[in-house]
Order: structure tokens, then sequence, then C-alpha cells
């Protein structure tokens, strides 16, 4: 498998995850993972998971579409080439990989305690940091809009909350899967940024024996540089507006 397959398709499983734990469904056919049922809108709808793949594949998708090898033009088809803000220039986002091996010892922030989500009222405080750290310090959701507790069940998906002064401040995730483990969703709320917490929450998510992949935003690329992930291709966004209602694929 090369390098943008293993990040394409790692990070198809974390979505089925995270869709399954929600209640909709997903599938992989035609080298392509896409939703069956209409997700919440920070999922992608469908990831190619070949160089291959078609445009007739996704071109009946609606939402976010992953083009993993930034090989398709959706265009035709009435979908934007846009990141999930609407900007044009950042639809396309670099694929990272880290080879396995050890990372190099580093002191974590004195003041930061790392928790391990592991009860329904830990994913409920993780869905919130990840929502202010991502959407703005005053910004909510009812819990479990995006992340709700059955996702304990899965013993692939990790969560990490960090928190100072018993506050969370930044949280973390990663999916192991059967060739790498993906890191996903590393955010931090914006009063407390440039305290080396991302960095921090990050190190215990990367296993020394599996590659890890990610994709970061460009912010945060020097971050991953230094862990040991280096750039391995360039995935482009689609976007096409419809219908929210479930898309029965039967």
């Amino acid at each position: 498998m090369d390098d943008v397959a293993l990040c394409a398709d790692t990070t198809a499983g974390w979505h089925a995850s995270w869709l399954n734990a929600l209640g909709l469904r997903s599938e992989r056919r035609d080298s392509v993972w896409r939703a069956v049922d209409s997700p919440p809108f920070i999922y992608w709808t469908a990831i190619t998971l070949a160089a291959d793949a078609s445009a007739s594949a996704v071109c009946d998708a609606y939402g976010t579409v992953c083009d993993a090898w930034s090989a398709l033009d959706l265009a035709p088809f009435g979908f934007e080439s846009r990141d999930r803000d609407g900007f044009e220039e950042r639809a396309r986002e670099p694929w990272f990989v880290r080879a396995a091996g050890e990372l190099a010892a580093a002191e974590r922030p004195s003041d930061l305690e790392i928790v391990r989500v592991s009860t329904p009222a830990e994913v409920v405080e993780f869905e919130d940091v990840s929502v202010r750290g991502f959407g703005g310090e005053e910004a909510s959701v009812e819990a479990g809009t995006f992340h709700p507790a059955s996702i304990l069940a899965d013993a692939r998906m990790t969560m990490l909350t960090g928190r100072v002064g018993g506050n969370a401040v930044a949280a973390a995730m990663s999916y192991r899967g059967d060739d790498a483990v993906g890191i996903y969703g590393v955010t931090t709320i914006a009063s407390a940024r440039g305290r080396g917490y991302a960095s921090a929450l990050t190190r215990p998510l990367i296993d020394p024996s599996l590659p890890a992949v990610l994709s970061p935003s460009p912010e945060a690329e020097s971050l991953y540089r230094r862990l040991g992930f280096e750039q391995v291709g360039e995935l482009r966004q689609w976007q096409r507006a419809g219908p929210t209602e479930k898309l029965d694929r039967r």
C-alpha cells in the first residue's frame, strides 16, 4: 500500500467508526469509502481509496468529498473545490506520514493533565472542548452531535483530553487501522495555545510499532514535522450542497 493509500484507508476507517457510533451507515465500494446516510458536516461523505478511482463513483455524493490523490475533476457534477470553511485556496491539504519508530523523549508541560477518555461524561467533555477548539471558545453543540458516547465500544478509537487547573483546554484522538494509526482532531482552545499542549497530546497517540498518518492545518505543519512526519501527498476537498435527509443506496 502506498503512502497516500495508507492515509486514505486509515482515515476512511476513522470516519466509518464515528458514523457507526452515530447510528449511520457507510460502505466501501468501487475504490471509494462513502457515507450511506448523511453525516454531520464535520465528516467527509466520500473518500477515494485508489489513485484510479473514477469521478462516477462519487459524482452523486453531497457534502464534502475527499479526493485523496487530487486526481478528480468534479466541477462538471456541480461540486466546488473548497475547504470546509469555504476557502477555495485551502481546498488542497497535505497528507503527512511518520514512519514507525521511537519518539525522542520530551517533557510534558507541567500544568497539563492528560485524560484518556473512558466514560460517557468524559466523552461529553471531549466533544465540548473539541468544538470550542475548532469553532471558537463560545461555540457549543448538543452533547453527542458529533461525538456520541457510543464510540467507547470501539477499541480502535482513542480520545485524549488535556486539562489545566481541572478545565479542559485541548483534545486529540487516534484511530488504529490495520496498517497505521491515524491522528485526528488535535485542537487547543484559543486562550491556551502556544504552550505545547497539542504536541503533548499527540505524542502518546503515536505507536512506535506502526506508521502514523494525518492531514495537518498549515499552522500545525511545523509541529508535526518536529515529531517526524513528512508530506507524502496532497488531498483535495470537493463540496456540493444538497439534501440533508438520509441517502439510501441499498
